[in-house]
């Protein structure tokens, strides 16, 4: 990951915040694609980055007892950044809605063409009891120097529910010591992984990922046993359900769509914005 600092400098007084990240050979998978993981990675850096220029952090909330935690994120997918590209990373806040903190995204390539863009919805939590905070009251009133637009994208952030048979064979493992992060939980990153690695490579290697919808709903913990279910919607989209292997509660739900691929990759699109 590159990481440049006269961009943490330069964006650090604008409620837009950027990065950059360099797409290195270790990021990318069969598909010469970034891993959705480490691109996910490289959203969550650009939004902890942006909090902790405000002095609202992972350790300034931790002083008070309290952290950051993702609710759900819907993401709208163009391409997916390829082997050598260089991303730019746009994020800014909504207005706050309660206990939730939306945030939206933006990323583009080196040439200036939308990549993807996301809409999410954050949570203070206490460090206790892990129940919701009023954002307001932990991190003030006066939230003007966050709010990069009063209006957010309008992609879906609930996964619908659904019942039928699995698509894919069930794929149960354990929570590992490298899927856990700070708060001693499994970091939202590893969900989409597990996604990933739950689906047969050939399915992999003939479709492109475009839409993803990830509702997180119970904290895993190093040691829980945890089973992946896909299941097909009328529609075309397929629903993922990570769950306890030995009970019906849920860790992660997740939507996603897939298109077909072709032998070439779609042209990106510049942003509109």
């Amino acid at each position: 990951m590159c990481i440049f600092a006269d961009n943490f400098l330069l964006m650090a007084e604008s409620a837009v915040f950027t990065q950059q990240f360099d797409i290195q050979s270790h990021h990318i998978g069969p598909n010469a694609e970034v891993n959705l993981q480490y691109l996910l990675g490289c959203m969550q850096t650009t939004a902890d980055m942006h909090v902790d220029s405000r002095q609202i952090g992972w350790n300034d909330l931790h002083a008070k007892g309290c952290f950051w935690a993702i609710y759900r994120m819907g993401l709208q997918i163009e391409r997916l950044p390829r082997k050598y590209d260089r991303i730019t990373v746009n994020t800014w806040a909504n207005p706050p809605k309660g206990v939730f903190q939306p945030r939206s995204f933006e990323v583009f390539d080196q040439h200036g063409n939308r990549l993807l863009r996301a809409q999410s919805l954050w949570l203070v939590l206490d460090d206790k009891e892990f129940r919701p905070q009023q954002v307001e009251q932990i991190i003030g009133t006066d939230l003007s120097y966050l709010i990069g637009a009063q209006d957010s994208f309008d992609i879906p952030l609930k996964v619908p529910m659904t019942t039928g048979e699995p698509i894919f064979p069930m794929v149960e493992r354990t929570v590992l010591y490298s899927d856990i992060d700070t708060n001693h939980h499994v970091n939202n990153t590893n969900y989409v992984r597990w996604l990933i690695d739950s689906i047969p490579a050939d399915y992999l290697k003939s479709h492109q990922i475009r839409e993803l919808i990830l509702n997180y709903v119970l904290q895993a913990r190093l040691g829980d046993r945890y089973a992946v279910s896909t299941i097909p919607m009328t529609d075309g989209r397929l629903n993922t359900t990570i769950k306890r292997a030995d009970s019906d509660e849920e860790f992660c739900k997740i939507t996603t769509r897939w298109s077909e691929r072709s032998g070439e990759m779609p042209a990106p699109q510049p942003s509109q914005k």
